[in-house]
């Protein structure tokens, strides 16, 4: 079977492809929807895309991926998800939408669909905290740690901002500029 990993960060795809090629796939690596373009000539049976590659939206890849190869069963990777882009994932084409972390094991099953249909029940909900702080580092991340950047985006002063990262330091490396 040939796979379709698209995948920003370079150690997860490298990870991934690794992963599948042990298990006997065929596997090609993207970072980005400009290199999909020099592959529409390929057929792939699978696709494993993250939701956000780089600059470009994995639901744009989605979404050629369906009109060029109707067939490919696709699974959609995030850091942030939520409904909306879950919803919009599947009307687009993709066949699973799975949170990171996430195991191998996970995707190669809901690649295959052999994820359990009962998995929905022992869903919990996260806490408006956790989805608060979630967006949060969202944000920053697209703001490339640049806090007045993300406060503006979020629409709160950049002092309550900085409580909030107090509060709960991030994941990631802010600049106060």
């Amino acid at each position: 079977m040939h796979i379709l990993i698209a995948e920003d960060d370079a150690g997860f795809r490298e990870t991934l492809a690794v992963e599948f090629q042990e298990r006997g796939y065929n596997v090609t690596k993207i970072a980005c929807l400009h290199e999909f373009d020099g592959l529409l000539s390929q057929h792939f049976d699978l696709a494993v895309v993250d939701l956000k590659l780089g600059t470009d939206s994995g639901l744009e890849l989605v979404e050629r991926l369906s009109q060029v190869s109707p067939h490919t069963t696709c699974v959609v990777l995030t850091g942030y998800s939520s409904i909306v882009t879950a919803v919009k994932a599947i009307k687009l084409g993709a066949a699973n939408y799975l949170t990171k972390p996430v195991s191998m094991d996970d995707i190669e099953a809901a690649l295959l669909g052999e994820a359990p249909l009962d998995e929905l029940d022992d869903y919990q909900a996260p806490s408006l905290a956790r989805h608060e702080w979630e967006y949060i580092e969202y944000v920053l991340a697209r703001c490339d740690g640049n806090i007045t950047r993300a406060a503006k985006e979020l629409g709160i002063h950049r002092q309550s901002l900085q409580r909030k990262l107090r509060k709960y330091p991030p994941n990631v490396w802010c600049r106060d500029t």
